[in-house]
């Protein structure tokens, strides 16, 4: 087989007429040029950068003439890169001889955040970096775009001398995006030692993330019960909101204007049943302990819940727009229970009946209150006319329901005995009691007398 490869008729070929042919003929054998893969300026520079070998680096920043501050190929400084990779001779001599900024920001990353999250499995090596970094000035409580701080690397990858060099100097109750402090990040990667200082420092493990988890809960979740023992006991979560809290028990909570008053707030069963369909049953105890009523409940503000001990804004705002949807959700009076006159109705369900009535004057009432204090800071607008004629005609509708009411409790009235057979006079019971007492004063007073009589008349005989 040949190496050459030609077209044409042969160069011998008798065939002398060689116009005859269409194709192509090349004496010379084809070359064709191999493409070189393109290799950024600062590759090579890179790659001795992530093999730590101070050498290379030398040479290609010298034959580069490459600004020490100027970001290579992965994006980041070579500072950056010798921090992350945990190559502290390239570290060092990028700081001391080069003059490198500890503080330099890209995409809102700093060498100290990759010092502390270095890759390395040597926990000294990143203890190394990080002494190198803050004796040059390297600012601590600094976050990235996702909220993460260095101590919370440092917490993450369980670096317990880099915690303790930078405890004194950072914010314990510092949260990232997802509203962790830096004790989540050690319980979720199982760092007992780093757990026990953070809480021996007098860390709030009580504070919950965006989610409402505590710290003890998330160490439930993944099954660190060693690190429960390190926590401390929260006494607010010993709390349990009563039962009689949750449902209606006695009658007196179903009329609790009427009847004398319960441990119980007034309608606070309806105030859990809101809070359960905001999904924010967890914050009813704060409720509970502040004995909050349902009126009361309807009418909180930002302020209000934040004096009951609901502090993160996002609980607030959720648990206000509850309180508005409620508002806002449309009144009829088929909600509301009446009395026919040719019912079979007992007198129990008639206070039902009755009751059901209070609780809606207490919530129209609520939302009244809710719409002037509104209006009154200019939170609603100006209502439409609209918007008033179909609250005078509810108004005006609940008034007829009322009369209607009025009307049955007293035709069921005219049924009932002109006196409560209950009814107890304690003057009748005093005169009785007197009757009976000078009865038997007579009784035993008319003995005597007959025996003394009798006595009297024997002896006279005798005589």
């Amino acid at each position: 087989m040949t190496d050459k490869l030609t077209y044409g008729p042969p160069p011998d070929s008798d065939d002398s007429d060689c116009s005859s042919y269409d194709g192509f003929y090349f004496s010379e054998p084809l070359k064709r040029e191999k493409r070189v893969p393109y290799v950024q300026r600062d590759q090579l520079l890179y790659e001795a950068l992530m093999e730590g070998n101070l050498q290379r680096v030398r040479e290609e920043i010298t034959a580069l003439e490459f600004p020490v501050d100027d970001v290579v190929t992965a994006g980041i400084t070579m500072l950056m890169c010798a921090c992350r990779e945990g190559h502290y001779e390239v570290a060092e001599y990028l700081v001391n001889y080069l003059g490198a900024n500890v503080n330099k920001q890209v995409d809102s990353v700093m060498p100290l955040m990759l010092a502390c999250d270095c890759q390395t499995d040597d926990a000294y090596v990143a203890e190394k970096l990080v002494r190198l970094l803050l004796g040059k000035g390297a600012v601590i409580n600094v976050s990235d775009k996702y909220g993460m701080t260095p101590f919370m690397f440092a917490c993450r990858r369980g670096y317990t001398n880099v915690v303790r060099l930078l405890i004194s100097e950072v914010s314990f109750d510092a949260m990232d995006n997802q509203g962790c402090t830096p004790i989540f990040h050690a319980i979720e990667h199982n760092h007992g030692d780093i757990v026990k200082l953070l809480v021996e420092a007098g860390v709030n493990a009580s504070l919950a993330n965006n989610k409402g988890y505590t710290p003890k809960q998330v160490a439930e979740f993944h099954g660190f019960y060693d690190l429960l023992e390190l926590l401390p006991r929260d006494p607010a979560a010993e709390y349990m909101v009563p039962t009689n809290y949750l449902s209606y028990s006695t009658l007196r909570d179903h009329v609790p204007r009427i009847f004398l008053k319960t441990d119980c707030p007034e309608y606070f069963q309806e105030l859990s049943s809101i809070l359960n369909s905001l999904e924010m049953s967890n914050m009813l105890e704060h409720f509970a302990k502040a004995r909050i009523s349902l009126a009361e409940f309807l009418n909180m503000d930002d302020k209000s819940l934040r004096d009951i001990g609901i502090m993160f804004p996002i609980y607030r705002n959720k648990i206000l727009k509850g309180i508005l949807d409620f508002h806002l959700h449309h009144w009829s009076r088929k909600s509301i229970a009446r009395v026919k006159k040719d019912g079979m109705d007992n007198f129990y369900e008639i206070l039902m009946i009755t009751a059901n009535h209070l609780q809606h004057l207490v919530i129209i009432q609520a939302s009244l209150r809710f719409v002037m204090q509104n209006q009154l800071n200019g939170k609603l607008g100006r209502p439409t006319e609209l918007q008033l004629a179909n609250l005078q005609s509810n108004l005006k509708a609940y008034r007829g329901v009322i009369d209607d009411l009025t009307k049955t409790v007293k035709y069921l009235g005219s049924f009932s005995p002109p006196q409560n057979p209950l009814y107890i006079d304690y003057n009748e019971i005093l005169a009785e009691r007197k009757r009976r007492k000078v009865r038997s004063v007579f009784k035993y007073t008319t003995i005597v007398l007959g025996i003394s009589v009798f006595i009297c008349l024997k002896c006279k005989w005798l005589f």
